[in-house]
């Protein structure tokens, strides 16, 4: 039995995707897409291929600009209208289909993304991590992965030493960083790894196609947190985000999608609308607005969107089915 799983394993999910792309078209002919909204996170953008191998960011499914107006003009074609929080507290028109675009984290080469929203007059969201800001630090998990990969470790060890940190809070990950990769690992390498800084947050914030969101002050995963902390995680980028910008941000992103109900429960108290998870489903409309309204969100990966943009349409992700039925069958598996 371990051929038949491991050649599962190895081929169900490129399967999946090539009978959706070849069925989920059909199957929209009969299904409604109106009064729904499909929320996508991204968190770095590349001008082009080659600078991506420069490895200078953990690529986390990273487009490149092409593939990202890929992206764009997918939904444009299929009449979906892009829309960013704000939106939903005036209200939508009905019988209308929906998206929204959201970048975390507050990378700078974000700013590629601008003149493409200008070019298709279409906003989106970016939530800011404001310790990062502040200090002109690189993100901690490309710290690992960029040093990782320059001494010629492999990509499973270098999750997995990601993922360990992850349960941390983050003095203990200012640590480890310092202590495994030295006091100036925090230091950007260039502009594809370095945030955002508070000149270019002030400019971003003016930008007609802009919209700012919290992403907490140390991108904290706030899980592992008390309710006191969490609030003021929130609260101390609130106020930084408030003195750049001249207004308090209405939604929040949580970092890596983790939450529970004393989280939520503190993002209400903090004075937000909107939570944003990583959940991959659709947003049912009308949204009421309530005193803070979670939202779940896509991850669209870097195969042509043509490829797989119908699963989201269909309001599930190719990976999801897949481990679906890896569920199943190992199920199977052990009844035989």
């Amino acid at each position: 039995m371990r051929p038949i799983k491991n050649t599962y394993e190895k081929y169900s999910h490129k399967v999946i995707e090539n009978l959706g792309y070849l069925i989920n078209p059909f199957l929209l002919n009969f299904k409604s897409e109106k009064n729904k909204l499909l929320i996508f996170y991204f968190h770095g953008l590349y001008e082009s291929l080659k600078q991506k191998q420069l490895n200078h960011i953990d690529p986390q499914n990273n487009m490149t600009v092409s593939q990202f107006i890929d992206f764009i003009e997918y939904f444009l074609h299929h009449k979906y209208k892009f829309i960013v929080p704000e939106d939903l507290l005036t209200g939508l028109k009905e019988d209308q289909s929906y998206a929204m675009i959201t970048f975390d984290d507050g990378y700078f080469n974000n700013i590629l993304v601008l003149e493409i929203l200008r070019k298709y007059n279409i906003p989106a969201v970016f939530f800011i991590t404001t310790n990062n800001v502040i200090g002109n630090k690189s993100y901690w998990w490309d710290i690992i992965y960029k040093f990782r990969v320059k001494q010629g470790i492999n990509l499973e060890t270098i999750r997995n030493e990601q993922r360990s940190l992850k349960s941390l809070k983050f003095p203990s990950i200012n640590k480890y960083i310092t202590q495994n990769f030295g006091i100036k690992a925090f230091e950007p390498w260039s502009d594809i790894d370095r945030p955002f800084n508070e000149n270019e947050i002030k400019n971003l914030a003016r930008n007609p196609y802009a919209s700012i969101g919290n992403h907490t002050h140390n991108h904290t995963i706030l899980t592992y947190y008390t309710r006191d902390e969490i609030k003021q995680e929130f609260s101390e980028s609130n106020n930084i985000l408030f003195n750049l910008t001249g207004k308090y941000p209405i939604s929040a992103a949580f970092p890596n999608g983790n939450y529970n109900d004393m989280v939520l429960k503190a993002t209400e108290e903090a004075g937000f609308k909107y939570a944003f998870t990583t959940e991959p489903k659709k947003n049912p409309l009308p949204i009421e607005n309530a005193k803070l309204r979670r939202l779940d969100r896509y991850h669209p990966n870097t195969t042509e969107i043509i490829k797989y943009g119908s699963f989201f349409r269909m309001g599930y992700e190719p990976e999801d089915l897949s481990d679906d039925l890896k569920i199943k069958i190992k199920s199977l598996l052990r009844k035989r």
